[in-house]
């Protein structure tokens, strides 16, 4: 009788047990969550100073005034959290006591070393040397970001910017320049088509019917999500709203079009239009079979088990992401390294093998590996069983079988 019980509920408790461990993980990560520990880094900055005297506080963000041995002011430290690519970032700015920046320094943060290492030998800090506090300090407009770096430049600058706020208040002159836009543009505008064109391909009666709009679509996101923005959906995307970290939304609009607008179109209408469509590395590994034409096939009971593997490594990487509050535990997907060619030695060797694999095997990372594959399929599997709670729900089949009333 329970192994029957067990049979008959296996997914449900699997995912019950699953999700009970990621809860017990996200609420160890919060608790073991420490105050900033700013006070390390501050001499760093100022190595003259024989004091650091807290003068405003609010939150993570902190205003210090330095001072010499005898007590005379001699300037400020701001020290602030940005919202990196790997999570936050701890962004010190030291001012001069009439408020111009002197050095930037970031002691703390997630980021991959090969993207970080790009804004270190470009000086990128060095552009925030000589301003002052009432200056805009804008990402794209006074301040120039690093190509392939940019979301770790603006965790800089937002981490800047907020600091700024914090000292001008203190100061006496509270900064009344012009808020952040939204920038939508082309990267905004060709992603949400993008998605526009996918679920036509889909829908539209005369079009779905046909194979080459698929490798239309393909090809579009291969262009578009991956050699241009490289920005296809990320797990790392998806972990980073679990812990409460998002990116800046005035400056990377483009990313919540990505994740939930293909996390939205899942919820609403249970159709995975990301994978398979629109995805860039599906369109290389399709690519690189179709060239070499692999012909491995697993049976359909072991394709079936090899495919939970996915749901094995999306439940690893959330239970660390939450459980250290770092969602740079999650990066292990190949299509980072492919379309920036940059990475650590493991995720050079992850994507060569996945691509490897991919010549004998029709998209085998998207079958066997894929976190966002799993994430979606999570997504249309709640909807349904959502769905098939809903009060007063008529399925069609009970229509068929219905007796005609005499």
């Amino acid at each position: 009788m329970p192994d029957n019980f067990f049979r008959r509920h296996r997914s449900r408790i699997i995912f019950g047990l699953a999700l009970a461990l990621l809860l017990g993980a996200a609420a160890y990560g919060r608790a073991s969550q420490g105050l900033a520990g700013y006070e390390n880094f501050l001499p760093e900055l100022a190595p003259e100073a024989a004091a650091f005297n807290i003068v405003r506080s609010s939150g993570t963000t902190v205003v210090y005034q330095t001072a010499d041995a005898s007590g005379t002011a001699t300037g400020y430290i701001t020290a602030a959290e940005g919202p990196g690519y790997g999570g936050p970032m701890h962004v010190l700015v030291a001012w001069t006591t009439d408020g111009v920046i002197t050095a930037v320094s970031v002691p703390d943060h997630h980021e991959d070393l090969p993207w970080w290492n790009v804004l270190v030998k470009r000086d990128f800090f060095g552009q925030y040397v000589g301003r002052s506090f009432t200056e805009p300090i804008q990402l794209f407009e006074d301040i120039d970001a690093m190509t392939g770096s940019t979301v770790s430049c603006n965790g800089v600058s937002i981490g800047v910017r907020t600091g700024r706020l914090a000292l001008a208040e203190y100061l006496g002159q509270p900064y009344d320049g012009p808020p952040d836009p939204i920038r939508i543009g082309w990267p905004e505008i060709l992603v949400g088509a993008g998605l526009l064109g996918v679920v036509a391909v889909r829908t539209l009666p005369g079009i779905r019917r046909h194979n080459w709009p698929r490798v239309f679509t393909l090809m579009y996101g291969f262009a578009v999500l991956g050699v241009w923005l490289s920005i296809p959906l990320s797990l790392t995307n998806i972990a980073a709203w679990l812990i409460g970290y998002s990116p800046h939304l005035q400056t990377f609009f483009v990313i919540y079009i990505v994740v939930f607008g293909f996390i939205g179109l899942a919820a609403l209408f249970g159709k995975n239009y990301y994978c398979f469509w629109l995805c860039p590395y599906v369109a290389v590994q399709e690519l690189i079979h179709l060239t070499f034409r692999g012909k491995v096939r697993p049976n359909p009971g072991l394709f079936k088990r090899l495919k939970n593997t996915r749901f094995a490594l999306l439940f690893v990487a959330l239970f660390l992401v939450l459980a250290m509050r770092n969602p740079s535990v999650s990066v292990f997907e190949p299509w980072n390294v492919l379309f920036s060619f940059k990475g650590t030695p493991d995720q050079w060797v992850l994507m060569v093998l996945a691509l490897v694999s991919a010549v004998f095997i029709y998209n085998f990372w998207c079958h066997y590996l894929c976190p966002v594959g799993a994430v979606l399929e999570l997504v249309i599997k709640i909807r349904k069983g959502i769905i098939g709670l809903w009060p007063g729900r008529i399925k069609r089949e009970d229509l068929k079988n219905a007796p005609t009333p005499s």
